[in-house]
């Protein structure tokens, strides 16, 4: 497993290193995704770095929270929000803005959680299915 520090310096945006500061006593390990940088622990999703451009409402960390406590999430963290990309304010993906006053207490709070693996927070992904080869 990589160091969190390794992680960091891949990560593009700078501005969210201090996240994975937060979670450097777990098993945590970063990937592409949607152009943005996925976090995992161990094997479930937690959060998602996105910064791009052309996402300008979404910018922020993107927090994997179940659907059975959505809503008791966003009442913990107000300025939680739905990923417009996704299109469904109650969708497993809650975006923590990064333009909010308070951006950077609530991600340690949410870093918080994390680390006490909360089962509000991330979800294993399905395995991907291994297309059989064409004979």
């Amino acid at each position: 497993m990589k160091s969190v520090n390794a992680i960091t310096t891949k990560i593009k945006n700078q501005s969210f290193a201090f996240v994975l500061d937060e979670l450097t006593e777990l098993p945590v390990r970063t990937r592409a995704m949607f152009g943005c940088t996925a976090v995992y622990v161990e094997e479930k999703i937690v959060l998602v770095f996105c910064d791009r451009p052309q996402l300008t409402e979404d910018r922020g960390i993107w927090v994997c929270i179940p659907s059975q406590y959505c809503r008791e999430m966003k009442a913990d963290f107000p300025t939680l929000r739905g990923v417009s990309f996704f299109e469904n304010e109650n969708s497993a993906w809650q975006c923590l803005p990064q333009d909010d006053p308070n951006f950077e207490e609530t991600a340690l709070q949410v870093c918080a959680l994390i680390r006490k693996r909360d089962p509000r927070i991330g979800r294993t992904p399905k395995p991907k299915r291994i297309r059989g080869r064409k004979k």
